[in-house]
């Protein structure tokens, strides 16, 4: 066999007539994705957010969501990678429907979108339960049993930012006719230490002594053997059937894990309306979440924590509901629970992680972090729609494809007021200058 002949720079340099559509695989998960999801509804709810008839044309605000929902997919945190990332790959291009000869939204506008304009998270709770629909169209959700845990994302801010809290002493009203001190009503009156002897204790941080400066939302949280970190708690209930993501919550890190159980299964009850069960583990043990539980008809399988069970024959109303829950979690249908949690919600919370950005809050605040939460929960199911869902998508690729393709005269605009004007359409051919 003959040595070939080494390519030069010249063949890079040469200009060539390509399909995008082509370039990318029929399996691609996005190209799956534009089959089964009907992104017109984008439109509809951010047509708020936008003027009318003033002002200058702006992005569609489709572009803007499928940029947040790959960066969520790929586990991007930052907005300038995304676009870097979005520019170069030929499956985000088609995705966005942008051409060879396009060029991306800035990372200021995506930043904007999501951190000003989409702020309220209106948009992004409409999102995440249209993937949740899709995924209940398409079988992927049981609706009979949910695993709900809780993890901790390290916040947007450093330790040196703490600052101790003050609370000002209550001053005593003058009463009418006393005479009003100058200096009493321009400083306000703080209280003193009494004098201490001996050596200076140790003294520690903690959530109701100080305060973060650049995020007071952020709480401290430190564990045996680990430093402590400021960081937001975020709650996911999963569905055992493909592990979709039913209701998630982002709050602040501070106060009782099992709380939010109320709040989590109130934004679950329209997804699941034949919910039977619910499984957490013990951080979430207490005698008003298993009361909770009874009110609703539902059965709770949450182990009780060991200083909650008796001790001696007399036992209190509490210890009974201890009682009785550690028999549930005993039971055939308990083990089974336990199981389903441990692989499902314990998973999920391990996916969105390593997988898609969870590990780290990217902006500072509990509305931005629970915005973030709902992408990465959404990004999680479409994953899951595009990897089970494969009959649909197959009968939607065995479609007939355009036959002609005509070069585009000019470049489509890439801008529009409201989002009434489509993508160009990828089935175009441009010149491409490698």
């Amino acid at each position: 066999m003959a040595m070939g002949v080494a390519k030069g720079q010249e063949s890079t340099l040469q200009v060539a007539m390509v399909c995008l559509d082509e370039l990318v695989p029929e399996d691609c998960r996005y190209r799956k994705l534009d089959r089964l999801v009907d992104w017109s509804f984008v439109r509809e709810a951010a047509g708020p957010y936008y003027a009318d008839e003033v002002g200058r044309p702006s992005i569609d605000p489709i572009v803007l969501v499928k940029l947040m929902v790959a960066a969520a997919l790929e586990g991007i945190g930052s907005t300038r990678e995304l676009c870097r990332v979005a520019s170069l790959r030929l499956d985000l291009r088609r995705f966005l429907g942008y051409g060879f000869h396009e060029r991306l939204p800035v990372h200021q506008t995506l930043s904007h979108a999501q951190t000003r304009r989409f702020v309220d998270g209106a948009l992004f709770e409409r999102l995440f339960l249209r993937s949740l629909d899709l995924c209940k169209q398409h079988g992927l959700v049981d609706g009979t049993h949910l695993s709900v845990d809780g993890f901790h994302a390290e916040a947007n801010a450093a330790l040196a930012s703490l600052r101790a809290s003050l609370a000002l002493v209550a001053v005593d009203e003058p009463e009418e006719g006393d005479p009003i001190e100058s200096d009493r009503l321009s400083a306000p009156q703080l209280s003193l230490a009494e004098p201490r002897s001996g050596p200076t204790p140790k003294r520690r941080s903690s959530n109701q002594m100080s305060v973060s400066r650049t995020d007071p939302d952020a709480k401290l949280r430190g564990k045996p053997g680990q430093r402590p970190h400021l960081v937001y708690r975020g709650q996911v209930a999963v569905d055992p059937q493909a592990r979709c993501v039913v209701a998630c919550l982002g709050e602040q890190a501070d106060g009782y894990e099992g709380d939010a159980l109320d709040p989590i299964l109130d934004r679950a009850r329209f997804a699941c309306p034949g919910l039977e069960s619910v499984a957490a583990d013990s951080g979430f043990a207490a005698e008003r979440v298993w009361r909770g539980m009874e009110r609703r008809g539902l059965l709770a399988y949450i182990p009780p924590q060991p200083t909650m069970l008796p001790t001696a024959e007399a036992t209190t109303e509490a210890q009974q509901q201890a009682v009785a829950a550690r028999a549930r979690c005993k039971s055939t249908r308990g083990v089974w629970a336990h199981k389903r949690r441990m692989a499902d919600a314990e998973g999920v919370v391990g996916e969105l992680k390593n997988q898609h950005g969870l590990d780290r809050a990217r902006s500072r605040g509990t509305p931005l972090f629970h915005v973030q939460l709902l992408l990465g929960c959404a990004a999680l199911n479409y994953k899951r729609l595009a990897d089970h869902a494969p009959d649909a998508a197959s009968a939607a690729a065995a479609a007939p494809a355009p036959t002609t393709a005509v070069p585009p005269t000019t470049p489509a605009s890439t801008d529009n007021k409201s989002g009434e004007a489509a993508r160009p359409n990828t089935w175009n051919y441009v010149l491409c200058l490698n």
